[in-house]
C-alpha cells in the first residue's frame, strides 16, 4: 500500500511528530487504547509501510520485567560477533530514538540514521494522513517505532531481528510476529494498573509471546508464573519446545575486574543442552555490565543462543567470549564517575531494586550510600523505598524528566507515610534531578558511593549531566 502524499522533514521534525501521536490525557494516551488494538494498528501500519515478511518470521520476541533489554543484548552481541547481521530493537531509549533502532554485525553496532529516522517518519505521516481504519483509531508513538523497526529491518536484509516487548507481551504491538524463538525473562509484579496485580496475571500477558509452532526460553520463575506460562504452552501443543534455563546453564560470580570496569562468570553447561555444541561443559566469560542480576540474564541469553543452535545459528565459544565482553549498555549498574563512586542505574520494580541492592552489598561492603530515586507514577514506590532504607546512608526523593514521573514532594510523603517513624536514614526532597545530584556530590565523601535510580529516564539523565561537566 502506498503512502497518499510525502514530504520531507527534518529529523528533528520527525521525532516531534512521532511524539505527538501521544498526547498526554487524551485518549490515545490510554493502556485501554494501546491495548485495544494496538496489534491491528502496528501490523496495519506496517503493510502500508511496504510489510516485513522476513523480519516478523526471522525474529526473536523478548519479553519479562526485569532484564529483557540486557538478554537481547547479549543476545545480538554473541551472535553479530559469529558472523550474523542482528537488528535489535528496545526502548526506552535514553537520549535520542534512534537508539531504540540498532543493527550489529561482526561485533559493530550501528544505530538507525537520522535521514532513515526522518523518511519512516514522512512515510507514516503521509499514511496516517489518509488512515484507511478509523474503526481501529489512530496508531500511537510505540506503535509507529515498531512497525518502523520491523521495517527497517527487512530493508537492511538481517539474518534475524531481536525485539524487545514494550508491556506486557500478549497485546504489545511488538508482538504482531511469528517468532522462531520467544523468551521470557523474570517476571514480577509491574504495571499491575494494566497488566494485573498478580504474578498469575501478569505471567499470563508475558505468555502470550509463545507460538505453537516457534520454541521458548523461559528464564527461572516463581512457581506461579511457571504454572501459567505451562499452561499456556500445553494449550499451543508447544510445551516441548520450551527451554527452561536452569536445566541448560547456570552462571556464578567469580570476581569483579580491576577498577570494577566489569565481572567475571564461570558458566557450566548442562550435559543434555544444545549449548554444549558451542561452548563446551563450561568458561568463565567476562562480562562488562555489572549487577548479580545480570548472572540470571547471561544464562538466559546462553540458552537463548542454545535454542537458536538448533533452528540453524551458531556461534562458537570465541564469538561467545568476544561478542559479551565487547558488549555496552548505559544505564544498567553503569559507573559514571569516581571519587565519590557514582552509579546509574534503571531499576524501577522491587525486584530488580533488590537486586540492585544485594549487588551493591557484595561489590562495595561497608561504603556509605546515597541514593537519588526517581519512579514513575506506575511504580510501587513504598517497597522500593522500603528496599533502599535498608542500606542507605541518606536518600534524596527527586523526579525523573517525563510528565508520566512521580513529582518529588509525593515521593517523599509516600516515605513519611511507610516509613518516617524516624529511625530511618535521612530523607529529603530536591525536584530538579541535576540539583538533586549536585547537593548529594556536595555532601559525599570520596569513599561514599551515589546511586541515581528508580527510572531509566533519570538514569540518562544523570549519565548526560556528568558527562557535560568533563
Amino acid at each position: 500500500m502506498a503512502a497518499c502524499t510525502q514530504q520531507r522533514v527534518s529529523f528533528d521534525a520527525a521525532v516531534a511528530y512521532l511524539h505527538a501521536l501521544d498526547r498526554l490525557n487524551a485518549h490515545q494516551h490510554t493502556s485501554a487504547y494501546a491495548f485495544g488494538h494496538g496489534i491491528a494498528r502496528a501490523r496495519h501500519l506496517l503493510a502500508c509501510l511496504g510489510g516485513a515478511r522476513r523480519a516478523t518470521r526471522r525474529c526473536v520476541l523478548v519479553a519479562g520485567s526485569k532484564g529483557k533489554g540486557s538478554t537481547a543484548a547479549m543476545l545480538t552481541a554473541m551472535l553479530s560477533t559469529a558472523g550474523y547481521r542482528v537488528g535489535l530493537f528496545t526502548g526506552p531509549h535514553l537520549h535520542t530514538p534512534l537508539e531504540r533502532f540498532v543493527i550489529s554485525h561482526g561485533g559493530r553496532w550501528k544505530t538507525m540514521s537520522k535521514a532513515q529516522f526522518a523518511s519512516l517518519a514522512d512515510q507514516i505521516a503521509a499514511i496516517l494522513g489518509c488512515w484507511d481504519r478509523p474503526e481501529l483509531g489512530l496508531p500511537t508513538r510505540f506503535e509507529a517505532f515498531t512497525a518502523m523497526a520491523y521495517r527497517w529491518f527487512e530493508e537492511q536484509a538481517v539474518d534475524l531481528a531481536i525485539m524487545e516487548i514494550g508491556i506486557g507481551g500478549r497485546q504489545d504491538a511488538v508482538n504482531l510476529a511469528e517468532p522462531d524463538l520467544s523468551v521470557i525473562t523474570n517476571i514480577s509484579l509491574e504495571h499491575t494498573q494494566i497488566l494485573g496485580d498478580t504474578i498469575a496475571e501478569i505471567a499470563w500477558a508475558k505468555a502470550g509471546i509463545l507460538r505453537a509452532g516457534g520454541s521458548a526460553v523461559i528464564a527461572p520463575q516463581t512457581d506461579k508464573a511457571k504454572r501459567v506460562i505451562l499452561a499456556e504452552a500445553h494449550r499451543l501443543g508447544m510445551a516441548e519446545r520450551l527451554y527452561f534455563v536452569e536445566d541448560h546453564c547456570t552462571a556464578k560470580f567469580s570476581r569483579l575486574q580491576a577498577g570494577a570496569s566489569g565481572q567475571w562468570v564461570c558458566v557450566r553447561v548442562h550435559p543434555r543442552s544444545p549449548l554444549l555444541q558451542v561452548m563446551g561443559t563450561s568458561a568463565e566469560l567476562f562480562c562488562p555490565l555489572l549487577g548479580h542480576w545480570q548472572l540470571e540474564n547471561l544464562a538466559t541469553a546462553l540458552t537463548a543462543l542454545g535454542a537458536l543452535y538448533d533452528q540453524g545459528f551458531v556461534a562458537h565459544a570465541p564469538a561467545i567470549q568476544a561478542g559479551l565482553a565487547g558488549l555496552r549498555w548505559p544505564a544498567r549498574f553503569e559507573i559514571l564517575r569516581d571519587a565519590p563512586l557514582v552509579i546509574a542505574d534503571g531499576a524501577h520494580t522491587p525486584y530488580a531494586m533488590a537486586h540492585l541492592r544485594d549487588s551493591l552489598r557484595a561489590y562495595f561492603s561497608g561504603r556509605p550510600r546515597h541514593f537519588v530515586l526517581g519512579v514513575l507514577r506506575d511504580k510501587d514506590a513504598a517497597s522500593i523505598l522500603k528496599i533502599i532504607a535498608e542500606d542507605a546512608a541518606r536518600i534524596t526523593c527527586t523526579a525523573p524528566p517525563l510528565d508520566r514521573a512521580l513529582p518529588a514532594d509525593q515521593l517523599l510523603a509516600i516515605w513519611q507515610t511507610h516509613y518516617g517513624n524516624g529511625h530511618g536514614p535521612p530523607v529529603k526532597q530536591i525536584s530538579d534531578p541535576e540539583l538533586a545530584l549536585q547537593r548529594a556530590l556536595d555532601e559525599a565523601r570520596p569513599g561514599d558511593i551515589i546511586c541515581v535510580t528508580g527510572s531509566l529516564h533519570l538514569a540518562a539523565q544523570a549519565s548526560r549531566w556528568l558527562r557535560a561537566r568533563e
